[in-house]
């Protein structure tokens, strides 16, 4: 009984690390009401959906970063910075300082009673450019992306069925802002692209220009 029990010591640790160095994340990228989907495609406007639905990461935050791809190489990269910290800001009001807490796993995480994330990315393309709204739950992020009417915004491995396992810890590419491939004939094609890795576009496809959005949970 004694080995039995050092055993299930000495794997527990195990188990529970391994539990929490990925998670899945859920995309949908949809509108369920038929006159809004048609409104949204009138107006160029596209939205996808992010869906968490694991409470072990309770304690942790949800960090994007937008990188900027041109010709093969990184040109540019946004990092929204979401910190994984409880902020502390004082405010001097009426000769009096004030503490505001601002609790960044309620806003953009997992906080004591959170029980599932969703993150919306909305974009209305017009002609300065693609206007990228990223709204969490308690907070919200206006970004600004060049693009064209060919640009579509799309999860970056929809062949894994709108779900992707993603690592902990560590940024992982989750959605494209991309034109498609010409593939001749005037057939282009957006789907072709998940065959490769997304770093190499430009040399199999000639994706001139292109945008990666990572995420990050930490």
């Amino acid at each position: 009984m004694k080995k039995t029990f050092l055993i299930l010591f000495a794997i527990l640790p195990i188990m529970v690390f391994s539990q929490i160095d990925s998670t899945v994340i859920y995309f949908n990228n949809w509108v369920e009401d038929n006159d809004t989907r048609t409104i949204c495609d009138l107006s160029n406007i596209q939205i996808i959906k992010i869906l968490s639905k694991d409470t072990i990461l309770r304690g942790k935050v949800f960090n994007f970063k937008i990188k900027e791809i041109k010709k093969g190489k990184i040109v540019s990269e946004d990092n929204l910075n979401i910190s994984n910290k409880v902020e502390k800001i004082p405010m001097v009001i009426n000769g009096d300082t004030m503490i505001y807490v601002i609790d960044m796993f309620d806003k953009a995480g997992y906080g004591k009673s959170t029980d599932t994330l969703l993150i919306t990315f909305a974009g209305l393309l017009d002609k300065k450019g693609f206007k990228l709204k990223i709204d969490f739950p308690g907070m919200g992020f206006n970004k600004k992306l060049k693009g064209k009417d060919d640009y579509l915004l799309r999860v970056a491995n929809s062949k894994y069925n709108n779900k992707i396992k993603v690592p902990i810890n560590s940024e992982y590419p989750v959605l494209v802002y991309t034109p498609p491939i010409n593939t001749g004939a005037e057939l282009n094609s957006y789907c072709l692209l998940e065959t490769e890795n997304i770093l190499d576009w430009y040399d199999k496809f000639k994706i001139k220009h292109y945008y990666v959005i990572y995420i990050e949970i930490k």
